[in-house]
């Protein structure tokens, strides 16, 4: 198992959406999950039309029921539109707060180790516990930035954070939209290596999240195009790259992963009618 833990300093800079569409173009033949463990509340429930009462939850009250539970691990888990894999968390923040509380149990000894998991942290908070264990444990911590000095005060802030949490070099940055300041000087300002640049591509984030619009066009969209490079990169020092070819390589395999032409509504009504793919 390779655990990635994707996080960001204070704000919105698209966390939920690297992990969606990092999940949509990593190595085809690693398995790959994606578990939201944000303690102020999740998002892809919402998005889709999920059901919250299968997920993060159910996984880690499974665990903590029984040290050797007999629930399989595939039972908790639930397929975006398009079939990427996902541990939805809880929208509320203060179910989401409980479950962090749990996570400090038994994170992250509720992922079996023939899974790779990215888990999608979102804010790093003070004394949550169970967000502390995932990064303390992440083979690599991956704090998503905009470059402006806001949001670099802020990264310089998150990255402290999670160094006091491990030993280990394994912070990087992801940085969202065009800077002012060259990559060199960020890298000096974070003492951390810009793990690669995505574009401010509000139409593409947008299809990530489930709103409708055309998925070749997402498919040949620079987010895309960048997450790939950004992908290649992960998954070269962690040596999970295996095969060169890579799920979401093609717009046949993004169309079958992260299907960007379903709205949530969509979703969401064919969940309550029934007639969900």
């Amino acid at each position: 198992m390779t655990l990635i833990a994707v996080c960001s300093g204070k704000g919105s800079p698209g966390v939920s959406t690297l992990a969606c569409v990092a999940g949509a173009v990593w190595p085809h033949d690693r398995r790959i999950v994606i578990a939201e463990c944000d303690p102020s509340g999740n998002d892809l429930a919402a998005r889709f039309g999920m059901t919250q009462r299968v997920g993060m939850t159910s996984l880690v009250l499974a665990h903590r029921h029984s040290a050797h539970s007999t629930s399989p691990f595939d039972t908790h888990i639930q397929a975006l539109p398009g079939g990427l894999e996902a541990l939805v968390g809880p929208v509320n923040p203060d179910a989401a707060m409980s479950l962090d509380r749990e996570l400090g149990v038994v994170s992250p000894t509720v992922f079996p180790e023939e899974v790779d998991v990215l888990v999608d942290c979102g804010r790093i908070l003070s004394g949550a516990a169970g967000q502390q264990r995932i990064v303390t444990a992440a083979d690599e911590v991956v704090v998503v930035t905009r470059p402006d000095a806001a949001g670099m005060a802020h990264t310089v802030w998150t990255l402290d954070a999670v160094r006091s949490l491990t030993t280990k070099e394994t912070s990087s940055v992801v940085v969202v939209g065009r800077s002012q300041f060259h990559p060199k000087e960020m890298e000096q300002a974070f003492q951390a290596p810009i793990l690669g640049h995505l574009p401010l591509d509000h139409r593409s984030a947008a299809m990530a999240c489930g709103i409708p619009g055309k998925t070749k066009r997402f498919a040949r969209s620079g987010l895309v195009s960048s997450m790939r490079l950004l992908v290649d990169r992960l998954s070269g020092e962690h040596g999970i790259r295996g095969e060169h070819q890579r799920r979401g390589a093609d717009e046949t395999s993004i169309d079958s992963t992260l299907d960007a032409s379903r709205s949530p509504a969509v979703a969401w009504g064919e969940q309550r009618a029934g007639v969900g793919p």
